[in-house]
C-alpha cells in the first residue's frame, strides 16, 4: 500500500533533502576592499569571485553531505517496504536517530568549527577576521529548520506506520 500518508511524508524528507543542497547555512558579510562582501557556507560550495578566493569555501562539506543522503536513503528504502511494516519502523527509528547525529554534528562540530576554534584549527570567522574584517555572521533559518521539519515527518511517519499496523491486526482478529 504505497499510497499511504506515511509514503506522503517520507517523500517530502526526500525533497528536503535535496533542497538543503540548494541553501547556505552560514552568511558572512565583512568588508573587503572597501565594499561589503557576503560568503556563503552550505552543504555545496557556491560560486566564486576571483578577489574571495582566498576564503570561500572550495569543497563540499562532504561529512554532511554524506549523512543528508544517509537520511535520504533511509527514507526512499522505508517507502518501499510498505509490505513488511515492523521493518519499515525500525527504518524509520533508524532514520530519526540518524538524523538527531546529523543535527548534533551539525550545531556542535561544523557550526562551532564555523564560529570558533574547533579541534582541527581555526574556524572559519576566524580566517576572514585575520585576513579582512570582522564579519557578521547570520545563519540562514530556512536551511537551520529543515533537520527539525526532517525529524518532525520521520516521527509523523513513524505513528501512521504504527496505526496502519494497529488497525491490520484488529481486522485480523475480527476473522
Amino acid at each position: 500500500m504505497i499510497q499511504r500518508i506515511q509514503t506522503l511524508w517520507l517523500a517530502f524528507i526526500v525533497l528536503i533533502t535535496v533542497a538543503t543542497f540548494f541553501f547556505p547555512i552560514v552568511d558572512f558579510t565583512f568588508e573587503f576592499k572597501s565594499m561589503p562582501t557576503t560568503q556563503h557556507y552550505g552543504l555545496m560550495p557556491q560560486a566564486s569571485t576571483p578577489e574571495s578566493e582566498q576564503f570561500l569555501q572550495l569543497t563540499p562539506a562532504w561529512s554532511l553531505v554524506f549523512m543528508q543522503i544517509g537520511v535520504a536513503l533511509i527514507a526512499l528504502v522505508s517507502i518501499f517496504l510498505y509490505k513488511n511494516r515492523q521493518l519499515q519502523v525500525r527504518f524509520v527509528a533508524g532514520g530519526l536517530l540518524f538524523l538527531t547525529v546529523y543535527i548534533a554534528f551539525l550545531l556542535f562540530v561544523k557550526i562551532d568549527g564555523i564560529e570558533g576554534f574547533n579541534l582541527f584549527g581555526e574556524g572559519l570567522k576566524q580566517k576572514i577576521t585575520r585576513a579582512y574584517s570582522v564579519p557578521v555572521v547570520s545563519y540562514n533559518k530556512i536551511s537551520i529548520c529543515f533537520p527539525i521539519l526532517q525529524v518532525l515527518l520521520f516521527i509523523l511517519a513513524q505513528r501512521a506506520i504504527r496505526k496502519d499496523e494497529r488497525i491490520v491486526r484488529s481486522s485480523d482478529r475480527l476473522r
